[in-house]
């Protein structure tokens, strides 16, 4: 990886960052023994240049948004090294599907989880050596605001894996578990009977 915009997160993660114009996703890359996870691919040149580069890679998506997913369609990455989610698959065409947890071990301890969000259907987060949580935009509400009960199952997930830092795309901080949990379950008491969703965003 030669590109100067790349910034160093821990010995073993590191990340692209995301841009506006176009808009394109943070993509992370995870330096295993035999080869590098690369988290989104973005839709920018950059990314793309950068992703393209990288030797024996296999490509997490976390949701089928063209920010995190447009470069794959200049990208050549076979089906078994591209892990996605259900409607990230029905978007892109093709890509080894996650509907359970998948874990890999290459140096680096990966877990590949489902989670349940009110951004995106079908979405993947990513736990790295038990330490950092990748998880795209799933802390994100939709333009509705938050399901009550797709966010109740999250913050159940969320507290059951293990991590103690969270990586968001668009976001450059690194957050800890405990304040992204108090922030999901901050929202999640302002529900309302019989209203599906809450319509507040996150707070900062």
């Amino acid at each position: 990886m030669n590109s100067s915009s790349i910034r160093e997160i821990s010995e073993y993660i590191s990340v692209l960052p995301s841009s506006e114009r176009p808009l394109s996703a943070d993509v992370y890359f995870i330096k295993g023994k035999a080869g590098t996870y690369v988290i989104d691919v973005g839709s920018n040149d950059e990314a793309f240049e950068t992703v393209g580069n990288i030797p024996d890679k296999k490509v997490i998506i976390t949701h089928f948004h063209e920010d995190h997913t447009d470069n794959l369609r200049r990208l050549a990455i076979p089906e078994e090294d591209l892990f996605v989610g259900s409607y990230t698959k029905k978007a892109v065409g093709y890509g080894t599907e996650v509907n359970s947890r998948i874990v890999i071990d290459d140096g680096v301890h990966i877990v590949i989880v489902p989670i349940p969000n009110s951004h995106a259907k079908g979405s993947l987060c990513v736990t790295v050596n038990d330490e950092y949580l990748i998880m795209g935009d799933a802390f994100y509400s939709n333009i509705k605001g938050y399901n009550v009960s797709l966010l109740s199952e999250e913050i159940r997930l969320l507290k059951e894996l293990k991590y103690s830092y969270v990586l968001m795309s668009h976001k450059e901080k690194a957050h800890e578990k405990e304040e992204i949990i108090s922030i999901l379950e901050k929202i999640y008491r302002n529900r309302e009977k019989d209203n599906p969703f809450i319509p507040v965003g996150p707070e900062e």
